[in-house]
């Protein structure tokens, strides 16, 4: 039987779906050009001929993997409200939900690595992504403490701090396995109240 020829960007698709699972596993250095092609069914000159490098597969995921889920949206409405209940139950949710499924659990792993190796997929792309998140929420946390909400804190260190903490949670949550005792929703929740209850300032906070 005669297989239909594929276009070139629905071979691009199937390039980069192989190398995000291949990066997942071991991360950039540990995988070659032909580990991909061989992954996809064609040659090594075919995916250089789709991509030019390693290197521009690597970067179209990361720049793929921000588009698909970009959290500023998701705390746009609660900082705006000034609902800290709701901003840091968002921030929570949106990183747990978006480490359920395989290809979001492949470009997290892959983020783990990247921070560990201190590589580009980080340093170019997540990390000016995430620079920008956290210091529109720092600046979110800032107000809250010249309001006599939060407690005095560098806004900085409360927000890597969670960040830190909801991270490890998705860890042990939907990689682990470990936590089926526990919706997403439900976590989120419990993770904003807690976390809320360490810089909170009075208690008449909208937590």
């Amino acid at each position: 039987m005669i297989q239909k020829k594929l276009s070139s960007e629905d071979r691009k698709t199937q390039v980069l779906a192989a190398a995000r699972s291949l990066f997942a596993r071991g991360g950039f250095a540990e995988v070659t050009l032909d580990d991909i092609a061989a992954m996809v069914g064609i040659s090594r000159p075919r995916v250089i001929q789709l991509f030019g490098s390693k290197r521009n597969i690597y970067e179209a995921i990361a720049e793929t993997a921000y588009r698909s889920h970009p959290m500023d949206r998701d705390l746009a409405g609660p900082m705006e409200r000034k609902d800290d209940f709701g901003v840091f139950k968002a921030f929570a949710y949106h990183i747990l939900k978006h480490t359920v499924n395989r290809e979001d659990r492949e470009i997290f792993k892959i983020l783990m690595y990247a921070r560990l190796r201190e590589d580009s997929f980080h340093e170019k792309h997540f990390n000016s992504k995430d620079t920008l998140m956290i210091n529109r929420l720092a600046d979110y946390v800032d107000g809250r403490i010249n309001e006599g909400v939060f407690r005095k804190i560098d806004p900085r260190t409360i927000i890597f701090c969670y960040q830190g903490m909801i991270s490890n949670l998705a860890i042990y949550k939907n990689v682990m396995k470990r936590m089926e005792f526990i919706t997403i929703d439900a976590l989120s929740e419990e993770c904003a109240r807690i976390f809320l209850q360490g810089v909170v300032a009075q208690e008449d906070s909208n937590a």
